[in-house]
């Protein structure tokens, strides 16, 4: 079964696409790779820290001062791992680095530790493997999501449009081409979409549906504790499963469920419960008060509050798409150019600023057509297996968007600009963008919406590049680049 997901029947032509869509992503992602300085990715050199950690140390890392702004989510020792998340990235990459680095230690202060420290050409050859990783598990996640949009239609412009939505888009790009834990939660993400969709359309044996469920969510919540917010869609898929069998047969769905996922991941938040008091590994931040909310209750209550909830909103609109600071110009950027080097800075804002306002134009076209299909759906009133299997990726990107919204509500307001989070449902996002643009263009436009919006992406990466290039990194990477 996991073989034959990566199995694509469809015609010659579709798979051409398919594979220029794929070599479109590789170009991309290595462009990006070579032009993101080592260690500027998002919290890069926290992960690479863990990864190093785990060679180094052979065990787990643990945090440091909780009143610390800092070392509060981190190891205090070098290379200072990112204590807060779970080890399944990290315990799949730690190899690599053993086998390339041996117990060398790649981080500034190595005196402070009884390690030899890693040369640097060794360490930037070794980081650049390391990043490599993370296209290849970007790689898995495109075929992944091919087989998820299979399920609804076999049409090759569907096909090429939900992948190629995806894989040009600059968010999934920029972690496809630096080390982040976000990749291998987005892909075990999809193959538990896949596995939770697929099942409403399929009869497979019950037992082993709820294991291959049980386990993949289990992986999940071994990656990333943000992944638990989907246990709703893991109570309705065993659900769902136990409909197939006896009902005095159900229970035993139970231990492989619901049991196995406990097994694989639960040790992680009661250690991390025995040794913090809590669960939930970030703590809330304290440094600026008048962004966070209390309680649910200050919505009502407190001045303010719902232009907290606009400021996620448009944050998130922004940071869904990519790296803000890509393809937005911001005024403190302007300042620093200006203080730094005293000229006006040849950049594509003026091409990628209006790609991401027709982007958004877009999306709300699409939530336009999805009110028409509900109004055709509320007089018809069919309810078919793939509309409850798309109901339930529209549940799984919902799921995630009201987590987010709650950490950057309650307790942390850098998360208005955490659109990576929402990354592990990307299809979802794919499916619902282009099954709304779909609800009011006619089908004869369907190759000629695909073809407009990847080109529209692939024009975004290209002053995305520009915008690297010319601004971000004279401004920002330091002078040994």
């Amino acid at each position: 079964m996991v073989v034959g997901m990566f199995r694509l029947h469809t015609p010659k032509t579709t798979q051409i696409g398919f594979a220029f869509l794929l070599g479109g992503h590789i170009l991309f992602a290595l462009f990006y790779q070579w032009l993101i300085p080592l260690g500027y990715g998002p919290d890069e050199p926290r992960h690479y820290g863990y990864i190093q950690h785990l060679v180094l140390y052979r065990s787990l890392p643990r945090l440091g001062d909780p009143t610390h702004p800092y070392y509060c989510h981190m190891d205090p020792r070098p290379p200072n791992a990112i204590g807060i998340h779970p080890p399944l990235y990290y315990t799949l990459l730690a190899p690599v680095y053993a086998l390339l680095a041996g117990r060398r230690i790649d981080h500034p202060a190595p005196d402070e530790t009884p390690f030899t420290k890693l040369e640097a050409s060794r360490s930037k050859f070794i980081q650049h493997i390391l990043r490599t990783c993370s296209l290849v598990m970007a790689l898995i996640t495109l075929f992944l999501i091919a087989r998820i949009a299979l399920l609804f239609s076999e049409d090759s412009w569907w096909l090429l449009g939900m992948v190629g939505f995806v894989a040009w888009l600059p968010h999934f790009l920029l972690l496809s081409a630096v080390m982040n834990n976000d990749t291998v939660t987005i892909l075990l993400g999809h193959l538990f979409l896949l596995l939770l969709t697929k099942q409403v359309l399929d009869s497979n044996e019950p037992l082993h549906s709820a294991v291959l469920l049980g386990g993949v969510f289990g992986l999940l919540g071994l990656s990333k504790a943000s992944a638990l917010s989907w246990l709703p869609l893991l109570l309705i898929g065993i659900w769902q499963i136990s409909r197939r069998m006896p009902a005095t047969q159900r229970w035993r769905l139970v231990p492989f469920g619901l049991g196995l996922p406990a097994l694989i991941c639960g040790w992680w938040y009661v250690r991390f419960y025995v040794l913090y008091g809590r669960i939930m590994p970030i703590v809330k931040w304290t440094e600026n008060p008048e962004l966070l909310l209390n309680s649910p209750m200050d919505l009502f209550w407190q001045p303010g509050a719902w232009l907290l909830v606009w400021r996620f909103l448009a944050g998130v609109a922004r940071s869904l798409w990519g790296q803000v600071d890509w393809f937005i110009l911001k005024p403190e950027h302007i300042i620093a150019w200006q203080k730094k080097f005293g000229t006006t800075a040849e950049t594509a804002y003026p091409l990628t600023e209006p790609i991401w306002l027709l982007l958004m134009l877009l999306s709300l076209v699409a939530f336009i057509g999805w009110l028409v299909r509900l109004v055709k759906w509320l007089k018809q009133r069919q309810w078919m297996p793939q509309h409850q299997a798309g109901a339930l990726l529209a549940v799984g990107f919902i799921l995630l968007f009201l987590a987010l919204m709650h950490y950057t509500l309650f307790t942390h307001p850098g998360g208005y600009e955490g659109g990576r989070y929402l990354l592990p449902s990307i299809s979802a996002f794919s499916f619902l963008f282009w099954q709304g643009l779909l609800g009011i263009f006619p089908e004869r436009w369907r190759f000629a919406l695909v073809v407009t919006v990847l080109t529209i992406l692939l024009v975004m990466n290209i002053g995305c590049i520009v915008n690297l290039n010319n601004f971000l990194n004279p401004l920002y990477a330091p002078k040994t680049m």
